[in-house]
Formats: structure tokens, C-alpha cells, sequence
């Protein structure tokens, strides 16, 4: 029997180290570009983390040397949480010429937005909806074999049992967001009032420590706070 290792979530990526895995999911995949989707089934960093540090997810594209999606049938997941990536980029409300590509915000255009919902106040109405509709638990199982050997290595490990997965959603990182005003619990920084600000969202108390994945247990930090923490097990 192997010995069981954890894995750490590392903070110091390079841009290259996130390039390269762009195209390692390309390569996997057999296409010349990598959606969101695809990246967030395959990839083994967060697509969340390509969006901050490049801005959009053209700009990642193109800098890894592959091809911008040019699809005419994007699913609506991708799109709201495409709303949801520019959102936290400006800390507010995107207006929609925020979405043209001369911005160098957004991975899809306004056009495709207002093609698909009739026009960009129809597209953020949908986007109230998705971010405010009910989302997959985030409980861990608890009826499977795999669910009882993680609780048993963790049990062994002296790793606190939880009831929640250690990834926070999407859907539940914006929530946090927007509940926090988009700025810095810590110092009060926000990217409404200092360009290239950027936000995480992060475990109040640890989830190494026994913290759920839970609103009242996640809180809003920019990265230098939230790296300034010098704890390595933290989301």
C-alpha cells in the first residue's frame, strides 16, 4: 500500500506554470483552444486563478500561443460565470461596452450576450438567477467507499473530519464578494479604488483546522493580505 500525501494549494505560481498547464489541457482535449470549462474539468490549477493574473481568458490564450474560442453555442454556465470573472476584476457592475474585446476584460463579447438573452439588461437578469438559484451541496458524501477511506486516512492523519468539500464554488466566492463590498477585510483595499487590486476569498478559520466551506466561515482578503497569512493549508 503507497503512503498516503497530502497535496499543498500553492501561491507561488509562476505565469509560465500556468501557461504550460493551458496547454497541457489543449493537448489533452486534441484542439488548438481550452474553454473554461474544459479547464476547470482537466486543469490542475483554478480557472479562477488564469482570470486574475491574466485579465481575461483571451489574453491567457494567446500568451500560452493558442486560439481565442470563436463558439456560437457557449453554454450558459460559461457565460454567467464569465459576468461573474468581470465583476471581481472591477470589484462592481460591468457595464456592457465593458465586454468588447478592446476592453480586455471579458472572454466573450457583448454581442453574444445580447444575441443570446435579447440584450445585456436581459443577460444580468439572468445572471441574478444563476448566482442566487440553489447550487449543488457542497457536503461531502457520506454513503461511499471512497468517502470512508478519506475519512479514515484523515481520522489517521489527525485531519479534522468535515461536512463540506474544501473548494469554494464559483457561485459562492462572488456571494462572498458582493457581501463583503469587494474589498479587503483586513485592510480595506478595493479594485473600485486601486487599479489592479486583487481579491480572494478565504477560509475564516482553516479548513486544515476543522473550518466548513460555509458563508459565515469565509471571508474577503486581498492577496497580500491573504498571502501575508503564512498559513500554507489555506484555500
Amino acid at each position: 500500500m503507497s503512503n498516503f500525501k497530502v497535496e499543498l494549494r500553492r501561491r507561488d505560481l509562476s505565469e509560465e506554470e500556468l501557461l504550460a498547464d493551458l496547454r497541457r489541457v489543449a493537448s489533452e482535449v486534441g484542439s488548438k483552444t481550452v474553454t473554461v470549462l474544459e479547464y476547470k474539468e482537466r486543469g490542475k490549477f483554478g480557472s479562477t486563478t488564469v482570470l486574475r493574473r491574466f485579465s481575461s481568458w483571451n489574453v491567457a490564450l494567446e500568451k500560452a500561443g493558442l486560439k481565442a474560442p470563436n463558439r456560437q453555442n457557449i453554454p450558459d454556465e460559461e457565460l454567467m460565470e464569465n459576468i461573474v470573472a468581470v465583476w471581481t476584476v472591477l470589484g462592481r457592475q460591468p457595464f456592457g461596452r465593458e465586454l468588447d474585446k478592446g476592453a480586455g476584460l471579458s472572454n466573450i463579447s457583448l454581442g453574444t450576450y445580447e444575441k443570446r438573452f435579447g440584450s445585456w439588461n436581459n443577460a444580468l437578469i439572468a445572471f441574478d438567477e444563476f448566482i442566487n438559484s440553489e447550487e449543488k451541496s457542497e457536503a461531502l458524501p457520506t454513503e461511499t467507499e471512497n468517502a470512508d477511506q478519506v475519512i479514515e486516512s484523515s481520522s489517521q492523519l489527525g485531519v479534522p473530519r468535515h461536512k463540506t468539500k474544501r473548494e469554494i464554488s464559483d457561485r459562492m466566492r462572488f456571494k462572498i464578494l458582493m457581501r463583503d463590498g469587494f474589498s479587503c477585510q483586513s485592510c480595506g483595499k478595493s479594485p473600485t479604488t486601486e487599479r489592479g487590486v486583487e481579491l480572494h476569498v478565504d477560509h475564516i478559520l482553516p479548513w486544515s483546522k476543522g473550518g466548513e466551506t460555509v458563508e459565515e466561515n469565509l471571508q474577503t482578503k486581498c492577496a497580500k493580505c491573504n498571502l501575508g497569512k503564512g498559513n500554507v493549508f489555506d484555500v
